[in-house]
């Protein structure tokens, strides 16, 4: 499969704000970090769909319903109003926070890079309230768990609860900012859950196995991740040999190690031990 970096593939990187259209974060209070290992959630029959494009696999639950599924972004809707969105990318620019800022050609939105990554994942969602147009909609951060990928990017797992003209939800967020190039702009990748407040408690499990069955295949996931400007090696690294390593080499280095942290700490929830020490 070849992945797209074109207008097609921008149209759907643009479209993930979407998702969180309705939600503004008016309140938010980070509490202490849950436990690494959670309990074991319960086996959730699921039926595999694939991308018919080939660049995702993800599990549905009887009754749900796939409305998009391309490029590696694939969202589905259950039959009491859940929402499942997967793949979401938006790229921005190293620079002061812009309220209400338009998207202008690649760049979503302007972002200071050394903001916390509870500070990025609000500004996705004040993004979205604004494109919704709902007055009405308020969001509150429940807690925010970090994800141990230091290496290769800020990451944490969000859950919180929103209110607006469509009813209440409660929703998780597995977000991660990814580092920025040499022109200063950078990722934002995430998935999302949202849940009627009337159904969250019992479908809560359901919508974490969907969120871990996502697999994007490994050529979709490092077009994704990648910086725009392809990476540097550092001074003095080498590579076969002992020749000083190329920037190419450097990059598919960089690509499969972000692929395999991503895919284990992210998507797949593994324990810090578990994961290589390169993500660490």
């Amino acid at each position: 499969m070849q992945v797209r970096h074109g207008s097609e593939f921008l149209k759907f990187a643009a479209l993930a704000a979407g998702i969180i259209a309705g939600a503004s974060l008016a309140t938010a209070q980070q509490a202490p970090p849950a436990p690494q290992q959670a309990p074991p959630a319960p086996s959730i029959p699921l039926q595999t769909y694939t991308a018919s494009d080939t660049s995702a696999t993800v599990g549905v639950p009887a009754g749900w319903k796939v409305t998009k599924a391309e490029y590696g972004i694939i969202q589905m809707s259950g039959p009491n109003g859940e929402a499942i969105s997967l793949g979401n990318v938006l790229f921005v620019r190293n620079g002061a926070y812009q309220p209400g800022q338009k998207t202008s050609g690649l760049i979503a939105m302007t972002l200071p890079n050394q903001a916390t990554i509870t500070q990025k994942a609000e500004a996705v969602w004040k993004m979205g309230i604004a494109a919704s147009g709902d007055p009405t909609a308020r969001v509150s951060l429940i807690s925010a768990t970090p994800i141990p990928l230091g290496n290769i990017a800020q990451c944490g797992i969000f859950l919180g609860s929103q209110t607006g003209a469509k009813g209440a939800v409660n929703w998780e967020m597995r977000f991660c900012s990814m580092p920025m190039d040499t022109n200063g702009i950078f990722k934002l990748f995430w998935l999302n859950a949202s849940l009627p407040t009337s159904v969250a408690a019992q479908e809560r499990a359901t919508a974490e196995a969907v969120l871990s069955s996502y697999r994007p295949s490994q050529a979709t996931l490092m077009a994704l991740l990648k910086p725009e400007t392809p990476p540097l090696p550092p001074a003095g690294a080498v590579g076969p040999g002992g020749a000083p390593m190329s920037s190419t080499l450097y990059g598919e280095q960089q690509a499969q190690q972000t692929f395999n942290c991503m895919d284990e700490g992210v998507i797949r929830e593994e324990p810090e031990w578990q994961l290589p020490p390169y993500c660490r």
